[in-house]
């Protein structure tokens, strides 16, 4: 595990997506943290309340990246849309599995969240900021 670092690369050429991928990363980051130097029980309160966040910030963010890329006019929104509906249903699913008291890795969970987020700053953003500078 380790904490991301913001590079120029990620960038969407948006200040406003920009920044929310920061804090998105700042909230990765609280976590990777809380696993590498909490005891287990506060691990276990602080993974509930950065998924929630998470989760929160999720929606919020995601609703702003689509009314921008409906802005641009970006064609391949549907397909964006449905990896945002997809990755909201994933965390759902933990935060669910969570609260129910189920086994939930906290490498997997941050594994995911992590490569998630890059994965998805790095290929599926950047197709909307290429659209963007090609207008």
């Amino acid at each position: 595990m380790s904490q991301i670092t913001w590079d120029d690369s990620y960038s969407v050429n948006n200040d406003a997506i920009d920044a929310q991928h920061k804090q998105w990363i700042a909230i990765y980051n609280r976590l990777d943290q809380a696993m590498l130097t909490g005891s287990l029980a506060d691990l276990a309160q602080v993974r509930e309340e950065i998924l929630q966040a998470m989760m929160e910030y999720a929606s919020y963010h995601f609703r702003q990246e689509e009314e921008y890329m409906k802005e641009i006019g970006y064609p391949d929104i549907v397909a964006h849309k449905r990896i945002h509906t997809d990755f909201d249903d994933r965390l759902y699913n933990y935060n669910r599995m969570i609260r129910n008291g189920e086994l939930v890795l906290n490498s997997e969970l941050i594994a995911i969240i992590k490569n998630w987020l890059l994965d998805h700053i790095l290929k599926t953003d950047m197709k909307y900021r290429d659209f963007a500078a090609g207008k």
